[in-house]
């Protein structure tokens, strides 16, 4: 065996070279892989003489990971926003068991890292379908290993995995520390990149700037990361607003970033005559407004000019009594003052003589 060379190549493109010295060899990849094998494995081993260096012989071997089919986790996806947060999510395989329940782990080869998640999301009947890593201690920059593990009581589950570069998920926050300034007859625009986990260059970005609802045309970053422009006169007030996004050669999302919070600059202009009329009228309608709430909270206008008190209900009552009470005393009166000249007209009448009688 010595008369040859053998050399390993993985999914034809990961190459290793054995040292072979027995007629048995039992080879184990321990470097991180930089590969897919949810896929399966394409496995080549090539012999070549050491003599005539021509290929003695070569044989290809797939291999594929166990588990039901289709029972792997799909439509993985993962979005890294707020500098640090990785979001990362998937759907449960079409064939898989109602009691399949998947894990996430992360692995980089800087550092032998290997991260677990933590904080798991669910659907509905209790299967982790997401994750969430608050600062995972992974670099962005750097090619990850990602693996989704499924469990199950009833059958092995086939994994899920995904090698690449985390920053192609990163979603960019605005430019930082956006500042205005008018040398001579230009407006100078200054800012810094957007913060990000990793440290990464200033060419980088690219941004736009919003002035005055104009658009500029894409600029790309620099180390002063200066805008100057002549369209606007010092005197004039002006607003502006950033947003970034990544160059192409670090990462193919190519979705900017939310606009930044408008800054305004430059001097203001004089108030003519007519400003200045707007402005006190604006200022005594909200005097008056402020003047009409206090009276109101404060019932001032009671106080300046109290109510005239209304007559007491009882007092008409005694009023009303009163007069029944006259009403009835005139009538007990007429009709005793009629039996008196009832009894003064019987007392006047008297029998006549019997003379007068003939």
């Amino acid at each position: 065996m010595k008369e040859y060379n053998y050399e390993v190549i993985l999914q034809k493109g990961h190459y290793e070279d054995l040292n072979v010295s027995m007629c048995s060899f039992v080879y184990e990849v321990h470097t991180t892989t930089n590969f897919e094998i949810h896929k399966g494995v394409s496995v080549q081993l090539v012999v070549t003489s050491t003599t005539s260096r021509n290929v003695h012989s070569f044989k290809e071997e797939i291999y594929m990971p166990e588990g039901k089919n289709n029972s792997a986790a799909e439509n993985f996806a993962c979005v890294i926003y707020n500098v640090s947060i990785m979001n990362c999510s998937w759907t449960v395989g079409k064939e898989a068991p109602e009691d399949t329940q998947y894990s996430l782990v992360l692995r980089q080869n800087l550092g032998n890292i290997f991260v677990e998640c933590q904080d798991y999301r669910k659907d509905s009947f209790g299967r982790q379908v997401g994750c969430v890593l608050k600062r995972p201690n992974i670099s962005f920059n750097l090619k990850v290993y990602v693996a989704v593990l499924g469990f199950s009581n009833e059958t092995s589950i086939q994994f899920f995995d995904k090698v690449y570069k985390a920053i192609q998920d990163v979603i960019l926050d605005p430019p930082r520390n956006i500042t205005l300034t008018y040398n001579s007859d230009e407006l100078e625009i200054k800012w810094q990149k957007p913060e990000t986990y990793d440290d990464m260059p200033e060419n980088s970005f690219r941004y736009n700037i919003i002035i005055k609802d104009k658009v500029t045309k894409d600029i790309c970053g620099s180390k002063e990361n200066v805008y100057k422009t002549s369209e606007y006169h010092p005197n004039e007030r002006v607003t502006v607003a950033m947003r970034a996004k990544w160059d192409q050669k670090y990462s193919h999302y190519s979705e900017w970033s939310a606009w930044s919070k408008p800054i305004t600059g430059g001097n203001s202009p004089p108030l003519t005559s007519h400003d200045i009329l707007i402005v006190l009228g604006v200022v005594t309608a909200i005097i008056l407004i402020v003047l009409i709430f206090l009276c109101y909270r404060f019932k001032i206008w009671m106080k300046l000019f109290p109510q005239i008190p209304k007559p007491s209900m009882k007092l008409f009552e005694q009023v009303e009594q009163k007069e029944k009470s006259v009403s009835i005393l005139s009538e007990t009166e007429i009709i005793s003052m009629k039996k008196d000249e009832e009894e003064l007209i019987c007392s006047y009448v008297t029998e006549m003589p019997e003379k007068l009688k003939t």
